[in-house]
């Protein structure tokens, strides 16, 4: 599809697809650094028996929430499917596809900020 072809797909105003995109890019990158860790209290917790960071599981939780809601704000906007939206928060759950993820998301977007 082409940038013309999106931007026609595209309902939402340049300005509200910035500041969904803004949304989406900051929730991403806290969502992957909660990411390595949740992996640190992980190996503490079931590898050395120390419950230091048992705090950060509910935590981290209401982080990826608040990624799936930003993900969602902003593939309405664009006019994403459901399918694009949950395959996005899938590969968020891998380590480092989610920054590979955002990037690929900013690439592509980016050109449908401006009017």
């Amino acid at each position: 599809m082409s940038t013309d072809d999106k931007q026609a797909a595209v309902s939402a105003d340049p300005r509200a697809i910035a500041g969904g995109l803004t949304f989406f890019r900051v929730s991403a990158i806290v969502a992957g650094l909660a990411m390595f860790v949740l992996i640190v209290e992980m190996v503490l917790k079931y590898g050395f028996d120390n419950d230091v960071l048992a705090w950060w599981s509910p935590v981290h939780g209401l982080i990826f929430m608040v990624f799936a809601v930003a993900t969602a704000n902003l593939g309405f906007k664009v006019a994403w499917s459901v399918g694009r939206m949950i395959a996005i928060l899938l590969l968020a759950c891998i380590p480092f596809v989610a920054f590979v993820e955002e990037r690929r998301v900013v690439r592509e977007i980016s050109p449908l900020t401006h009017p």
